[in-house]
């Protein structure tokens, strides 16, 4: 058995957390990364895509900075949403896919909802039919087990809030950045291996 972790940077402007992307902005996928790791948290395989937004092809100075993802890195190295999520789709294979939505529970989307919302976007629903679970209900029952105390956390915030950043400093990236989210999650998980091994198998 092996399954997928993966984390996303969408477009984003200031405020837009509050006021839920009105008018002519849409969440449209800009970097997709992946793990896929093997039944006993060993990394088989890394993804990492960019993708090229199709409304609003420039990215905010607030995505930029956020993510540090530039709008020449695009241009050069994304591809259209149809063919990177082509990719990321063959990449899955018939794995499940884990992604961490702090505020949901364990078969909600996360991240997946945003995938099905940029599939309708470009009109391609039909071939959306992966399977996927919210991989942040596994971390509040671990922390609850082992009595920790955090009342929110974002995907690439786990290894700091567990005091493992340092394995992740060879990666010489930051938070928000999908991939350190991703490897974030993952050391996570390796922190908790036993017991988030049984949480993951339970499906």
């Amino acid at each position: 058995m092996s399954f997928v972790i993966f984390d996303m940077e969408y477009t984003s402007w200031k405020g837009c957390q509050e006021h839920g992307w009105h008018g002519h902005q849409k969440k449209e996928i800009v970097q997709i990364a992946a793990l896929k790791v093997s039944e006993d948290l060993e990394i088989l395989v890394e993804f990492n895509q960019l993708c090229q937004p199709r409304f609003n092809p420039i990215l905010s100075d607030y995505f930029v900075n956020l993510t540090h993802i530039q709008n020449e890195d695009i241009q050069k190295e994304g591809a259209p949403f149809e063919k990177a999520f082509a990719n990321f789709r063959a990449f899955v294979g018939h794995d499940i896919c884990f992604s961490h939505g702090w505020g949901a529970d364990y078969y909600h989307k996360s991240d997946g909802a945003i995938i099905d919302e940029n599939l309708e976007l470009n009109h391609l629903s039909q071939k959306n039919d992966l399977t996927y679970y919210n991989v942040a209900a596994i971390f509040k029952e671990l922390y609850q087990k082992n009595n920790i105390d955090i009342k929110s956390q974002a995907s690439g915030e786990i290894a700091t809030l567990l005091g493992i950043e340092d394995e992740l400093s060879a990666l010489h990236l930051k938070p928000h950045d999908a991939l350190y989210d991703v490897y974030s999650i993952y050391a996570g998980l390796r922190y908790f291996k036993e017991d988030a091994l049984k949480l993951l198998k339970r499906r």
